[in-house]
C-alpha cells in the first residue's frame, strides 16, 4: 500500500519517489521470489503508470483494482477501499506506508489471518532514509 497524495506534504520524508518506490518493490519481489505485485494506492493514474512501467520493464506483472462504474456506484469509495484492503491483507508479502491508518488496518488483518510478521510489518522508506528506515511496530495477537 502506497499512500501518496496528502502524504507527499505531511510526511514527505517517509514517502519515496516513484522510482524509489519501484526499486523497493523490485527488491522485495526478488527477495521473496515473486513475479506479481498488486499496488493499492491513492496516487494519480500517471504516477501509478510510472511505477508500473519501471516494474514491467524488469518482467514483473503489475495489478491494481480498478472498479467499473457499476462497482463504484454500488460499493462507493469506502467499499472500493475495503476491496483493496482485503486484497492486500491476503498477499504473500506486504509493504505499507508509515503512519497510514489504511496500512495499519492491513497489518491488523494479516495478524488475525496468521501471516508471519516478517511478511506483514514492512514499509516503504523515503529516498533520503535509505534502506534502514524505521519499520512499523509489531503487534502480536496473544491467544490464551
Amino acid at each position: 500500500h502506497l499512500r501518496r497524495r496528502d502524504f507527499l506534504y505531511g510526511h514527505k520524508k517517509d514517502i519515496p519517489s516513484l522510482e524509489g518506490t519501484a526499486n523497493q518493490i523490485k527488491k522485495a519481489l526478488q527477495g521473496q521470489k515473486l513475479t506479481r505485485v498488486f499496488i493499492s494506492t491513492d496516487a494519480p493514474q500517471d504516477e501509478y503508470e510510472t511505477i508500473k512501467k519501471h516494474l514491467v520493464q524488469d518482467g514483473f506483472k503489475v495489478f491494481r483494482y480498478e472498479p467499473s462504474q457499476d462497482e463504484l456506484e454500488r460499493y462507493q469509495d469506502g467499499g472500493v477501499a475495503i476491496i483493496d484492503q482485503w486484497i492486500c491483507a491476503h498477499a504473500k508479502y506486504f509493504i505499507g506506508t508509515s503512519v497510514s491508518t489504511f496500512t495499519f488496518r492491513i497489518h491488523e488483518e494479516r495478524e488475525i489471518l496468521g501471516f508471519k510478521q516478517e511478511s506483514t510489518y514492512n514499509q516503504f522508506c523515503g529516498d533520503s532514509q535509505g534502506e534502514n528506515c524505521e519499520q512499523p511496530s509489531k503487534w502480536k495477537i496473544v491467544y490464551e
